[in-house]
């Protein structure tokens, strides 16, 4: 039911009973031809007032409804135009106090679904940059790393590689090369080369300067460069990563001496990166992990040793936030 017929029915009364007093007081002055004319002057002028009455009350209705009705209409035409998806225009209405409120109420509601559909849209826009970023980032570190393991067709160690990946990847670059500044006498076939980089930044942008870097020049002060001399049964190691070397048959780690290793057939190597550095808080507790699993599985081979670090590693991860990548690359060196 409109403002305007609401109105209607709650004057309806009043109007009805001046109505009604404007016929009688006719009635009466038609009928009575003896009464005085002051007397009639008087029911005279107040049928006018009557009459004035009824008109007044009528068009104040109108007036009322209108300045009530109008407003409301502008708001409901403009919730409309809201909900349609035209954001960010200024509702001005002119009416009672509380018709006013509400037009700011809805301008404030128009303004922040206008910021925050604009917000979901830039977020949108970040998440696809990211997640597109996320993916490059993660078929780089599989061709640095994994590709390069399952490439290698070398007798002279097994690889296994376990990586847990947080949710920004930071790269480890794993390669194979020919040994540089080979001695005149020496054989390429009898020296095998493990080279490892990690990148110094996260993400995509990171590996990309990881491999310029590698490009450019292989040996700098951030990498790992390994050579396992298989005549001589020695392993020469150069960077900043240390390796752990199990022995096989003493049961423990061994000590390199001036960057020189005796190593035998059989014995594990196990490279990583600062991720599993950090995660852990200092080497000891990677040492103690890597023993208990060692001491038990060793002999089994790498496959039985890797998957079972693996699984010692998932679990710690559960129980703590992973805030950087884990790299832990497994080796067994198959001939002296």
């Amino acid at each position: 039911m409109k403002i305007r017929t609401r109105l209607l029915f709650f004057l309806l009364p009043t109007l009805a009973c001046n109505f009604a007093l404007v016929i009688m007081l006719l009635a009466y002055n038609w009928i009575g031809e003896t009464a005085s004319k002051k007397f009639h002057v008087s029911l005279f002028l107040i049928i006018i007032c009557a009459i004035f009455t009824i008109v007044l009350t009528v068009a104040s209705l109108f007036v009322i409804a209108n300045k009530i009705s109008r407003p409301v209409q502008k708001l409901n035409n403009s919730a409309l135009a809201i909900a349609a998806g035209q954001y960010g225009e200024s509702i001005q209405v002119k009416g009672p106090k509380e018709i006013v409120e509400l037009a700011n109420t809805l301008n404030t509601m128009s303004e922040c679904l206008y910021e925050n559909i604009n917000r979901l849209k830039e977020n949108s826009l970040l998440r696809e940059r990211m997640y597109g970023e996320y993916e490059c980032a993660m078929l780089l570190q599989h061709m640095m790393l994994q590709k390069n393991i399952d490439d290698c067709r070398s007798d002279a160690v097994a690889i296994k590689s376990i990586t847990l990946f947080s949710e920004e990847p930071k790269g480890l670059l794993l390669d194979f090369p020919k040994p540089p500044n080979l001695p005149p006498l020496a054989n390429e076939d009898d020296l095998f080369h493990i080279h490892m980089a990690e990148a110094e930044e996260e993400g995509f942008e990171g590996m990309y300067q990881l491999l310029t870097e590698y490009k450019r020049a292989r040996e700098t002060h951030t990498h790992t460069s390994l050579i396992l001399d298989r005549n001589t049964s020695t392993l020469q190691i150069k960077g900043p990563h240390i390796p752990l070397i199990w022995s096989l048959d003493d049961h423990k780690f061994l000590e390199p001496a001036n960057g020189l290793l005796k190593v035998d057939s059989g014995d594990y190597l196990f490279l990583f990166n600062q991720g599993l550095l950090r995660f852990y808080k200092g080497q000891k507790q990677i040492t103690e992990l890597i023993s208990k699993v060692l001491k038990v599985f060793a002999s089994d081979g790498l496959e039985t040793t890797a998957a079972m670090l693996h699984k010692e590693l998932s679990f710690a991860t559960k129980r703590k936030d992973l805030e950087e990548d884990i790299h832990l690359l497994c080796f067994q060196i198959l001939t002296p």
